[in-house]
């Protein structure tokens, strides 16, 4: 392939394929914005959707069920797995989302939400089971989120002990995902406790 060939846009594609997209990649960033129509019609061309969401800064690719004209599914291999999460990483990703909507509901001037190490500790701790070992128990938090950071949920910041919760998590986990989730939780937490 000669580099004259390139689409202009072939780095954001490229970077959306890898994952979300956020302002903070500049360059990518920029290229979907000026290119978000041929980007759409792309990507479109090979079974997925462009979620772009700029006021939040941030971007994904989703493979949504599609259909023939006859209402047949059309079967597309899976672009990505679809790992399943642990208990933990899926109980922290609802407490981060019902904590968002709390933290946009009542600062609303406020753009991001910052949470420290032990802010994180605090959230979860309730819905773990009392250990003997302080430090097993920090440990598995820590665990959990730094997973929730690999997922792009969180993001660590400068100092590693603070997190900004990334506005995606509203995209991935929807209010009725939200309630399914918390309430699925929620029976798990009743079942362990018998």
């Amino acid at each position: 392939m000669r580099p004259e060939q390139l689409a202009p846009y072939a780095p954001a594609v490229i970077r959306l394929l890898q994952g979300t997209l956020a302002p903070d990649d500049t360059s990518a960033w920029n290229l979907l914005l000026q290119h978000e129509a041929l980007v759409r019609d792309y990507v479109a061309k090979i079974g997925l959707e462009l979620v772009l969401h700029e006021a939040d800064g941030y971007a994904f690719l989703r493979q949504p069920e599609l259909e023939g004209e006859d209402g047949a599914t059309i079967a597309l291999p899976r672009l990505t797995r679809r790992d399943r999460l642990t208990y933990h990483v899926t109980l922290l990703c609802a407490l981060l989302r019902e904590r968002l909507d709390q933290f946009e509901a009542s600062t609303p001037a406020s753009d991001r939400l910052i949470l420290t190490s032990d802010d994180l500790r605090e959230l979860l701790r309730p819905f773990l089971r009392e250990r003997g070992d302080e430090r097993a128990l920090v440990r598995k938090i820590d665990e959990t989120t730094n997973r929730v950071v690999d997922l792009g949920f969180l993001r660590r910041l400068a100092n590693d002990k603070r997190y900004e919760v990334r506005p995606i998590l509203k995209a991935r986990i929807g209010s009725e995902v939200l309630a399914e989730v918390l309430s699925t939780l929620e029976q798990h937490a009743l079942s362990t406790s018998v």
